[in-house]
């Protein structure tokens, strides 16, 4: 039993390993970087300004050792003097994961498609994608028709919905106080809003009744609708 225990002799040939910059070797130079004992000690980054470093771990400062002595565990080619191999990785679900990115990039591309050319932004008003939408209608109309809303965007489409804020007549400051330019402008009053709207409504009222008018002047030459007979006794 006790010869178990004893050490078993070295092979012929082998010498003791010879540690990496032994600094006790005339020999050995020292490296530029220094010796391994010299490495300053990593530490991780405070989380805070107030806080302190936190102490490293045994991997990261194994980790740091190793990145400074240049040490990789790949082993060198024979047929290119100083690389590495490298390490294929195996994909071992590539079905599934051509399949999911496959998927991912359909539904992201229907998706902005969707809202770039048939979604109908802001109730058919003047927007950033209004563009996109009637060059999709003008291709729509060249193969298959448009329906009467999408006649009136594509060929009278709505302006920006833009909102005008007033101020209260009391509070309104004059032209001759301040003066306007192409850059500065005075906020309009109430007074100013009550009377645009005035004007925008009679002239919505003119363009109603003339089109009243242009109708009962073509029901003249209009023939009237006979009803079909689908029988004889009907």
């Amino acid at each position: 039993m006790s010869d178990d225990l004893q050490r078993r002799p070295n092979p012929s040939g082998w010498t003791p390993p010879k540690a990496p910059y032994n600094p006790y070797d005339p020999a050995d130079a020292r490296p530029p970087e220094g010796y391994p004992s010299e490495f300053k000690v990593p530490g991780a980054a405070p989380l805070g300004i107030s806080s302190i470093p936190r102490d490293p771990t045994q991997y990261k400062k194994v980790n740091e050792t190793m990145k400074r002595l240049n040490y990789t565990p790949r082993p060198k080619l024979a047929k290119y003097p100083g690389q590495y191999m490298v390490l294929r990785k195996v994909d071992t679900n590539q079905r599934l994961n051509t399949g999911t990115r496959m998927f991912g990039a359909l539904i992201s591309v229907s998706i902005i498609g969707y809202f770039t050319f048939f979604y109908r932004w802001q109730d058919g008003s003047e927007t950033v994608m209004s563009e996109f939408y009637r060059q999709r209608l003008q291709w729509q109309e060249r193969f298959f028709g448009l329906t009467d809303q999408e006649y009136q965007d594509l060929y009278h489409p709505k302006g920006a919905q833009t909102t005008l804020k007033s101020v209260r007549d009391v509070d309104f400051v004059h032209q001759d106080a301040t003066k306007e330019n192409q850059f500065v402008l005075a906020r309009p009053s109430e007074r100013h809003v009550l009377e645009a709207q005035r004007l925008q409504q009679e002239e919505e009222e003119r363009t109603l009744r003339a089109l009243d008018e242009h109708r009962e002047f073509a029901k003249q030459f209009m023939e009237p609708e006979q009803k079909k007979k689908r029988f004889w006794f009907f």
